[in-house]
């Protein structure tokens, strides 16, 4: 379909992408760096790193679709999603502050108050990011009812996103290193920089809400558990994308394994970087070969380069450099298709249940989101705590013992591939939903259902 047909200008989706460039900054800077400020500046050992994660987890549970249902359920002059998304744009980076301040001061106090001040606010930072993440991918579900433009933006805002976690992956590392260790001051002009860039989401309209009455929990709580493509897919996600513990990793495999601290931002630079490539061969893979496909091939790359990262080892760091640099494009395309899938597992509710969606469905992308960095940073620190691993407190480092760095390399790698392989033999058996079945419940419901003309969808 050509571009004339598109309902939104480039100025309006450059808008939107960007939103995502500084939420990203933020996602980066808090998902990389918290383990190593944890154990390295709080003192907090590995094995507590992990439980607060997991009960942060568990909590997200109830608070995730706690908030997409306030989302949902609201009514505001502003528009369905823009009210909350303006809102969130200064709290996030607000709650990020208080992450990282203090560090310092709170190093000094005892360990139950350390653990609690860090416990409050990561969990209270997790909540406030939900609030800003459903929305905002619920709004490329409403601008625009071109299937293909829509296919179009959501792969753009994964790019807009990977400009985001480059910046905080080169950029976090060397401010933190120019301002001798102050994270606080980071932080500060992280989340600036951040919130500047959230704030252009303003321009951005919603065109194509569709009037229904308000929904009720119940109803919402069924639509969600009868769609059973969307938590295929969710379950699939978490597994193939939790088990990329490189974004907790990196900075302990650059200090640790390789012995250089400088080589972190490199690390983490080839991990994403390559990346962006992925923006633009998104929709040419789904045009040729499909989304099912394009996903699945995506999964068996990272797999298979995995278990290739770990036998050649890392005595040759240029190898390991480049294998993460091919690895990261199969990344991509994972990190920017889940925006894809769920948009058209909405399409599903709405023709199965009469019910749209929009803010629920993209929470349980945000749940699957944090729990997959979460999770996989659990687990990586409770492995690397089992095989010994040593914090360090006030940023003196310690030397780890050689089980623990070939922990590190086990779990890095072939963590990753085990699952990679487990993520994807759920998808593959479970989630069959294609633009031709899509098509086929439209026409099937357009005698009895009306609304459904608001879908817009359109035969592959």
């Amino acid at each position: 379909m050509s571009q004339d047909r598109y309902e939104t200008g480039r100025k309006e989706r450059l808008s939107y992408y960007t939103f995502f460039t500084g939420q990203n900054i933020i996602f980066m800077f808090v998902t990389i760096f918290i383990s190593i400020y944890y154990t390295s500046v709080l003192g907090l050992s590995a094995g507590v790193v992990g439980i607060i994660f997991l009960i942060a987890r568990v909590w997200d549970t109830i608070n995730d679709p706690m908030l997409s249902v306030l989302v949902e359920r609201s009514r505001f002059k502003g528009g369905k999603f823009k009210p909350w998304i303006n809102a969130i744009a200064w709290a996030v980076p607000l709650a990020t502050v208080l992450i990282f301040a203090f560090g310092d001061e709170i190093a000094q106090l005892p360990m139950w108050m350390r653990i609690t001040y860090a416990f409050v606010t990561y969990v209270g930072w997790g909540m406030l990011y939900t609030i800003s993440d459903a929305p905002s991918y619920a709004m490329g579900s409403v601008m625009t009812k071109n299937k293909e433009e829509r296919n179009v933006i959501y792969s753009f805002v994964r790019f807009g996103g990977f400009v985001g976690m480059v910046i905080a992956m080169v950029g976090a590392p060397l401010l933190v290193d120019k301002l001798g260790g102050k994270w606080t001051m980071a932080t500060v002009i992280m989340c600036l920089l951040a919130m500047m860039l959230m704030l252009t989401i303003r321009t951005v309209k919603e065109r194509h809400v569709v009037e229904q009455q308000i929904p009720t929990l119940k109803q919402i709580v069924s639509a969600v558990a009868n769609n059973r493509y969307l938590l295929l897919f969710i379950l699939a996600f978490v597994f193939i994308s939790g088990s990329n513990f490189a974004f907790t990793l990196m900075p302990y495999v650059a200090r640790d394994v390789f012995n250089d601290t400088t080589l972190s931002s490199l690390f983490l630079f080839a991990m994403i970087g390559p990346a962006m490539l992925a923006s633009p061969l998104v929709p040419f893979g789904i045009r040729k070969i499909g989304k099912i496909a394009t996903f699945a091939w995506a999964a068996v790359a990272m797999a298979v380069l995995s278990i290739i990262t770990w036998f050649v080892g890392y005595e040759h760091i240029e190898f390991f450099v480049a294998l993460t640099m091919i690895k990261a494009i199969a990344l991509g395309v994972i990190l920017i298709m889940p925006s894809i899938f769920i948009a058209d597992c909405i399409e599903y509710s709405h023709l199965q249940s009469g019910q749209r969606l929009e803010a629920v469905a993209f929470a349980t992308q945000t749940f699957a989101n944090k729990a997959s960095t979460a999770l996989g940073g659990a687990m990586a620190m409770g492995y690397l705590a089992m095989v010994g691993f040593v914090q360090s407190t006030a940023g003196v480092v310690v030397k780890q013992p050689p089980e623990v760095t070939q922990g590190m390399w086990d779990v890095l790698n072939l963590g990753n591939a085990i699952g990679a392989a487990i993520g994807l033999v759920i998808f593959l058996l479970g989630y069959k939903l294609t633009d031709q079945i899509l098509l086929n419940m439209k026409e099937n419901a357009l005698p009895q259902d009306n609304t459904s003309t608001h879908l817009g969808l359109a035969a592959k």
